[in-house]
């Protein structure tokens, strides 16, 4: 019987964002940039990549907060990091963290004090009419981007978020 060999693990590195980002104002398609924090030795189809390299991204998906405590959203792609030759290397979210996707604060009061005699009535009304809190992703944010396209191509495999990044 033939094994499939293990996958490898896809090679990730730490980003901070450059841009601010904040779901009552972006909107799809907007561009944003971040840096890589750690420097990247090269390994196997990774190039070198030195600390502070600068990367660009899209939002994929935003949406305003709305009324009955609907929060804002937004779903950010890292897209590449420009390398001191010019080269546009591939990078994509970390989707073990879930990082690509942010939504802000509902507000609503906790549904069960609308069954209180005398203050349910209010905290109804209060939960239909007021506006969830929007979604900041402020300058300096931590992020963790996945080098290469391997993971798309099913080459190789990310890690848990707490496992280390063995190279």
């Amino acid at each position: 019987m033939n094994e499939v060999p293990p996958l490898p693990r896809c090679d990730v590195a730490d980003a901070q964002l450059v841009t601010r980002l904040d779901s009552a104002v972006n909107a799809p398609g907007d561009a944003f940039t971040f840096t890589l924090v750690e420097h990247v030795v090269a390994r196997g189809p990774v190039p070198e990549i030195p600390a502070g390299t600068k990367g660009f991204g899209v939002v994929a998906f935003a949406d305003h907060a709305h009324g009955q405590g609907a929060p804002g959203k937004l779903v950010v792609e890292p897209r590449y990091l420009l390398l001191p030759d010019g080269t546009h290397y591939p990078v994509m979210a970390d989707p073990q963290l879930g990082e690509n996707f942010a939504q802000g604060a509902t507000r609503n009061v906790p549904g069960a004090l609308e069954l209180v005699p005398g203050i349910g009535l209010a905290v109804t009304g209060y939960n239909a009419l007021h506006r969830g809190k929007e979604v900041v992703l402020d300058k300096g944010m931590p992020f963790r981007v996945v080098l290469g396209d391997e993971l798309a191509a099913a080459a190789c495999f990310v890690p848990p978020p707490d496992a280390p990044n063995v190279r």
